[in-house]
């Protein structure tokens, strides 16, 4: 039997510069019912639909989110 990837189109991820702030989002519940899966040590799945909700709580923690489309 052959591995065939799964691709998903339009599937919102989270990348950070340092692993600690992954990890702190992880910590906090108001942002963890967000993150679906983690990827690596910088990179998550958000959950569809609250990409904005996501990018809000950044900015009130003092973040500057940069959304790539």
């Amino acid at each position: 039997m052959a591995f065939e990837p799964i691709l998903h189109a339009n599937l919102p991820l989270i990348e950070v510069a340092d692993p600690i702030l992954l990890d702190t989002l992880y910590a906090d519940p108001r942002a963890e019912m967000y993150l679906l899966t983690r990827l690596s040590e910088r990179v998550a799945v958000i959950t569809p639909g609250s990409l904005e909700k996501v990018q809000n709580f950044l900015l009130k923690q003092g973040h500057t989110p940069k959304v790539l489309e």
